[in-house]
């Protein structure tokens, strides 16, 4: 995850393999967000498997 930086608004999350998800910084998050990062994690917890 990068941090905002000189005022930016978002967050971004960033994995090999995948596309950049930006997120923005103010609450509540939208769902569609959570489930975008939910998708990745999961995705690398089966590769392992």
């Amino acid at each position: 995850m990068t941090a905002p930086r000189s005022g930016s608004s978002h967050y971004t999350f960033r994995k090999d393999g995948c596309y950049p998800i930006t997120v923005p910084k103010h609450e509540p998050i939208k769902k569609t967000y959570v489930i975008m990062v939910k998708e990745i994690v999961e995705a690398n917890l089966n590769e392992k498997d």
